[in-house]
């Protein structure tokens, strides 16, 4: 007599559309031109998006987001991927690991999250831990650095939990909401990455 398993059944991939990276909640796919008839373009144009990032000051049209993907998808020093949801294959934001050094080996990253509806579930942290993964693991980079305000707190906070430490601070480098403000620059090496996660896996087998 046959039994039925009582574990529930994980996402087949089957299922994801073009999947690149493959975490619990949210994948991350290849950006397309097609990406342009949803979400995207509205969130470049939604400040409360847009805010604590170094982009929206000037409107964005469909003529130059078409413009940067093709320049993004021309150079192999940048790999720019869509975070999708599992659940639903909603396009929720982008993440993108740009400046690859082929000598230096470092790269920088940075994230968007532009659904409104997923923000506060840590689909953010998944897709920068997916991307970390992706830059010391398979692309074998060194060290990936990130720039952020220095007053966005959430986000500095969110970014040491992955792991990155802060490397300095460039004093009123960004301008928002009518006053300059500081860029806090932050960072982490491969065998800091390592480290913190073999430290992780000892404790979810303890």
């Amino acid at each position: 007599m046959k039994t039925t398993s009582s574990k529930p059944k994980r996402a087949s991939n089957q299922k994801l559309n073009r999947p690149f990276l493959v975490g619990k909640r949210i994948y991350l796919r290849p950006m397309e031109m097609t990406d342009l008839d949803g979400p995207y373009f509205d969130w470049l144009n939604d400040y409360e998006v847009t805010r604590f990032l170094e982009t929206g000051s000037f409107p964005t049209t469909t003529a130059t987001l078409r413009h940067y993907l093709k320049n993004i998808a021309k150079h192999p020093n940048n790999v720019m991927l869509a975070i999708m949801e599992k659940r639903t294959n909603r396009h929720v934001g982008n993440v993108k690991l740009g400046n690859i050094h082929p000598l230096h080996r470092n790269a920088d990253i940075g994230i968007m999250v532009g659904d409104k509806r997923v923000w506060g579930k840590g689909y953010g942290s998944e897709a920068m831990e997916l991307m970390l993964e992706y830059g010391f693991k398979r692309l074998n980079l060194h060290k990936i650095t990130l720039g952020v305000y220095a007053d966005h707190e959430g986000a500095v906070k969110a970014y040491k939990k992955l792991g990155f430490t802060v490397e300095g601070v460039l004093k009123e480098h960004l301008f928002r909401d009518g006053g300059f403000r500081d860029k806090t620059v932050m960072g982490i090496l491969k065998s800091d990455y390592e480290r913190s996660r073999r430290a992780g896996d000892g404790k979810n087998n303890g």
